[in-house]
């Protein structure tokens, strides 16, 4: 009986604390940094999430873009920012692990210098080819690269960028020869893809997918652990024999390391309650992003895992923007 109200009071107390700490700053609204400018596929995933968020803080939430050094300004802002839980960076993993990751001197360590709140969710690449290139499948791909050793290339939306190391895994894995392009973004390597200046390419399923629709694109496979939903037809490389050909993106929400488990706790259920929403769910779907949500430490476990596969790919490979 004793132990029964023991927890029965840490649940109140924490329950109670959680409210307060919402309750004691409802005129302060929320920051909620995004590093890329408006329009773009983190910054409208971003508010689809923040719209809602004011109802389960009970204050107003408003992002914030500031765009730079692939996303890695943005994060440093959150970095300086006070932690008090009124300050938050909506970030993926490309300017959060794959950028520090692929550079000698980091700007900061995203499993020492934040603390995780929550997944938001997973981004699905899909590989593609033009559609002229008569490239079918995967070993259409290789046996074209096998018989033009050296010739073939494949884009990127950025040197060290996410789809940059998963085309490096691809042709480190699959033995073939092929020359990394980078361009300024998804939308100029997209523009070179179509033209046929370049042969293949890893992008993001919500980028790819019109021009597959359309028929200019062959989407060959995708790197994802589970067929993508937007493209059920679509073989995994795992099913193709590549098991150790896995990869996906991912958006999570962080806060400046030293935030109190208190406000970390407090946030969390509130991204939940929104993760949980259909509207937001199809919403984030139609965008390429397969909700995950959970607790920060089941987010930092990722993080740990995601870091280390990285390394090891970005060591193999010797990318360095340094």
């Amino acid at each position: 009986m004793i132990w029964k109200n023991f927890f029965a009071v840490a649940v109140v107390t924490l329950v109670s604390s959680s409210a307060t700490w919402a309750s004691e700053q409802p005129s302060v609204p929320l920051k909620l940094v995004v590093g890329f400018p408006p329009g773009g596929g983190t910054d409208g995933a971003a508010r689809i999430v923040a719209e809602h968020l004011p109802k389960e803080l009970g204050r107003p939430v408003v992002i914030e873009n500031r765009g730079g050094a692939a996303g890695t300004l943005g994060a440093q802002s959150v970095l300086r920012s006070a932690p008090d839980g009124n300050t938050l960076f909506f970030g993926t993993s490309a300017e959060l692990l794959i950028n520090p990751i692929t550079r000698k001197t980091a700007p900061y360590d995203v499993l020492k210098d934040f603390m995780p709140i929550t997944e938001v969710g997973s981004v699905a690449f899909v590989l593609v080819a033009p559609s002229a290139s008569k490239i079918q499948n995967v070993p259409d791909l290789i046996a074209k690269a096998k018989d033009n050793p050296g010739k073939l290339n494949f884009s990127s939306f950025g040197m060290g960028s996410t789809n940059h190391l998963i085309g490096e895994m691809f042709v480190s894995t699959t033995g073939i020869s092929a020359a990394h392009i980078p361009y300024q973004g998804s939308a100029p390597a997209t523009t070179a893809l179509l033209s046929g200046d370049v042969d293949f390419t890893f992008d993001t399923v919500a980028v790819m997918q019109p021009h597959i629709k359309a028929g200019k694109l062959i989407p060959l496979a995708t790197p994802s652990p589970h067929r993508v939903s937007e493209l059920p037809e679509v073989a995994t490389l795992t099913e193709l024999g590549y098991k150790d050909l896995t990869a996906e993106g991912w958006m999570g929400i962080f806060a400046p390391v030293g935030t109190s488990e208190e406000n970390i706790s407090a946030l969390n259920k509130a991204f939940q309650k929104v993760l949980e929403r259909p509207d937001v769910q199809s919403q984030l779907a139609a965008r390429g992003v397969g909700i995950a949500g959970g607790s920060p430490e089941k987010f930092s476990k990722k993080l740990v895992e995601q870091s280390e596969k990285w390394r090891r790919v970005a060591k193999e490979s010797g990318i360095s923007l340094d």
